[in-house]
């Protein structure tokens, strides 16, 4: 069994950062129009923050993407994840019940760039 784990979160910034990169839309310009700080888009697409509701549907529109589109893009990934061993896994908080029970140390999480990587070998396959 994979301990290979990943966040829905992570997952979408690696799906916002293809899709921004394949319009030739650099960060900063997505962090404007989303009135975000580019350090802060930055922890977004990078996994390291989790995204809101209103966050992700802010980034489709800034990206002239409807939501149900960026959200189909999502669950398209998602399954490729987990069908090649990977576990999508809420992200939790720190003081949330969940994240006291589990402890540090649960799986391998992937993130950034070690995600981005996964996603690009697996979506070579085909």
């Amino acid at each position: 069994m994979s301990t290979e784990q990943t966040t829905y979160s992570a997952v979408l910034g690696v799906v916002l950062a293809n899709i921004r990169k394949r319009q030739g839309i650099e960060q900063k310009d997505m962090a404007d129009r989303m009135g975000l700080s580019q350090a802060s888009y930055s922890r977004l697409e990078g996994g390291k923050s989790s995204f809101s509701v209103d966050q992700m549907y802010q980034a489709a529109a800034s990206l002239q993407l409807p939501g149900e589109e960026l959200s189909r893009q999502l669950n398209a990934t998602v399954l490729e994840l987990k069908s090649n061993g990977v576990e999508v896994v809420p992200q939790l908080r720190g003081n949330t019940t969940q994240a006291k029970e589990q402890g540090p140390g649960v799986g391998h999480l992937l993130v950034g760039g070690a995600l981005a990587a996964l996603l690009i070998s697996l979506l070579s396959r085909k």
